[in-house]
């Protein structure tokens, strides 16, 4: 149990620590590995039933997480729920105090890794410090720590907690936008707004600049963020765009 004197970082990261050498298997949400249970997997993902064939056997006995369910158990020691599969977790607005890409991961412990392919994400991880990462690597591997410059991972996140208070501390509730749903054919200021972050962020508005009118370039660069971004694609800014523009580095 931790010590009153942990934070919530050091107990994320002694969680992550503590998983090292446990197994993968898709769908894994931390139970021990049997010979059933494999079948069971088996069964529920056919397209990953060789893999489990070929590798099940070496994780007998032992924990086994897939790489969203291994993040979701690193989160839950500091009282944070996240939704289960990566793409879910990097979209869930309100979970989210700080995002950015990968050059620009700051050095510390405690920032929970991405990697996009295509317009989602495909995989995530836990930063250690050091240069360092834990991640449920893949049925091969297992959990296993490794340099981050030795990963593909392209994007980070920070959870919206207070990381550095006690490990019991309650956590601050979730605070999502409260902007109005934005889409083609609208006007106003929170449009022009819209326009001005998306520029700042280098995406092309179109000649006319942010006028406060929700034309057709504007929509193309929502839809280019949102791709960025691994976001639904729709052109719409809602809650969750929002959060993303906001979080964005």
């Amino acid at each position: 149990m931790a010590s009153e004197l942990q934070t919530k970082r050091e107990v994320m990261v002694a969680r992550a620590l503590s998983l090292v050498g446990c197994g993968y298997v898709y769908g894994a949400t931390g139970w021990i590995c049997t010979p059933g249970r494999l079948a069971q997997q088996a069964r529920q993902y056919p397209l990953y039933a060789p893999l489990m064939a070929r590798y099940g056997p070496r994780w007998m006995g032992k924990r086994c997480f897939d790489c969203a369910q291994f993040t979701r158990e690193v989160a839950s020691a500091a009282g944070f729920s996240l939704p289960s599969g990566t793409s879910s977790q990097w979209r869930a607005a309100g979970a989210w105090k700080e995002k950015g890409r990968i050059a620009g991961l700051p050095d510390e412990p405690g920032i929970f890794l991405f990697t996009m392919t295509g317009s989602t994400m495909t995989h995530a991880g836990f930063s250690i410090g050091g240069g360092e990462e834990i991640d449920a690597r893949g049925h091969a591997y297992g959990v296993v720590r490794r340099r981050i410059a030795d990963t593909s991972f392209t994007h980070w996140a920070r959870l919206a907690i207070d990381d550095g208070a006690a490990a019991d501390a309650p956590n601050p509730p979730i605070k999502l936008p409260t902007r109005r749903t934005l889409r083609r054919g609208l006007s106003g200021e929170d449009v022009r707004a819209l326009q001005l972050r998306l520029a700042g962020l280098g995406y092309e508005i179109g000649s006319s600049g942010a006028d406060g009118v929700f034309g057709r370039a504007t929509r193309s660069a929502v839809i280019r963020f949102q791709r960025d971004q691994a976001l639904a694609a729709d052109g719409v800014v809602g809650a969750t765009t929002w959060a993303a523009l906001a979080l964005t580095r």
